[in-house]
């Protein structure tokens, strides 16, 4: 059974904020119900019980989202008290999460700071909860025969970005006190713009970068933007000020499957892959082995030292400051304290020491 609940919008809330939200969701393209009236469809006994939610992800369904798929095919959420959890495909025609979230269409939605930021800034009462990524996956790409190894390498070269990641790419050169014309900026079409010679290298995602290109038969490299100069975390979890205010226990209980759901994932890629490959992401036709590649990838974004000591999906102050700035070199000015609500993260693993090892 699938079901969508719609939340009221509150009565503050505009249609001219619902616009804003939703385009500030076009920038990088790359249903909560009662807490006391919940359905208790699935719930292991014992377990709080909750209406079923929907959480809109940040692109096509890819490894991208393989905790959540093993929180799903476990039962996690359901132990948690959720008797479905629908995981909605973003996309560059999707609704955005912070659309989603604000709305009421989503209960979390899977975002940048990049984008949710600027939706907060516009009237949005909504926050950030967790952080899949400790390590934005921005990465400069480049041959392996004239590398491109950091900042310092760059005045002079021709580098391929595309629309969605312009934001990004201009903060990263703020951040470098690089300007226009230093470099020469060019649209990206695709990664034959490096391999052709066309472009001395361009910006993309870690998880599809110079592994997926030495897979193909080019030597590549790449450096990540994350440690040169904008250490944002990536791929956040997002909801409502609302919820966190109203229905915490069901947004701890939403964080604490997913940590779960990611501990699971880690444990076992071979799973991960299959599950994306194979059920999730069925109809894209994903070929394994590049599934592969990116869920390894991928890993090394989610795993740090910071996780081992404080948890998966954690965010120490250090990086919400670092974000805090990163943001700043894009132009966008907010407080960590308007961006990023902890709280209930932090209680969930104060409640459940057995997450961390």
């Amino acid at each position: 059974m699938t079901r969508t609940i719609t939340t009221p919008r509150r009565p503050r809330r505009t249609a001219g904020l619902v616009a804003a939200v939703a385009a500030a969701g076009l920038l990088l393209s790359a249903c909560s119900g009662s807490d006391d009236d919940a359905a208790a469809d699935g719930a292991s006994p014992g377990a709080e019980s909750f209406d079923a939610v929907s959480v809109q992800l940040s692109w096509l369904k890819n490894q991208q989202f393989a905790g959540e798929y093993v929180a799903v095919e476990d039962d996690l959420y359901t132990d948690a008290g959720f008797p479905e959890v629908t995981l909605t495909a973003g996309g560059s025609s999707a609704t955005s999460a912070e659309a989603a979230v604000a709305t009421g269409q989503a209960f979390v939605g899977l975002s940048s700071p990049l984008i949710t930021a600027p939706a907060i800034q516009g009237g949005a009462e909504l926050k950030i909860i967790g952080a899949t990524y400790q390590r934005n996956p921005f990465a400069l790409v480049s041959a392996d025969s004239a590398p491109i190894t950091g900042p310092d390498d760059l005045p002079g070269t021709t580098i391929a970005v595309s629309d969605s990641n312009t934001l990004v790419w201009n903060a990263f050169l703020a951040a470098n006190d690089l300007d226009d014309s230093d470099v020469t900026t060019v649209p990206l079409s695709d990664t034959s713009m490096l391999t052709t010679g066309q472009v001395d290298g361009f910006i993309g995602y870690t998880t599809t970068g110079a592994a997926a290109l030495e897979n193909a038969g080019f030597a590549a490299t790449e450096f990540l933007l994350a440690d040169e100069g904008l250490p944002m975390v990536g791929e956040v979890l997002v909801t409502s000020q609302e919820a966190i205010d109203d229905k915490p226990e069901q947004v701890k209980a939403f964080l604490l499957a997913t940590v779960r759901g990611w501990q699971g994932a880690l444990a076992d890629p071979a799973r991960a892959v299959d599950l994306t490959v194979n059920t999730y992401g069925k109809e894209q036709q994903y070929d394994a082995d590049a599934v592969t590649l990116s869920f390894d990838r991928q890993a090394t974004l989610i795993e740090t030292d910071e996780t081992a000591a404080n948890g998966i999906l954690t965010v120490s102050d250090e990086l919400q400051q670092g974000t805090i700035e990163s943001l700043a070199f894009a132009g966008v000015d907010i407080d960590a304290a308007d961006l990023f609500d902890l709280s209930l993260l932090d209680e969930v693993y104060a409640e459940n020491p057995d997450l961390l090892p």
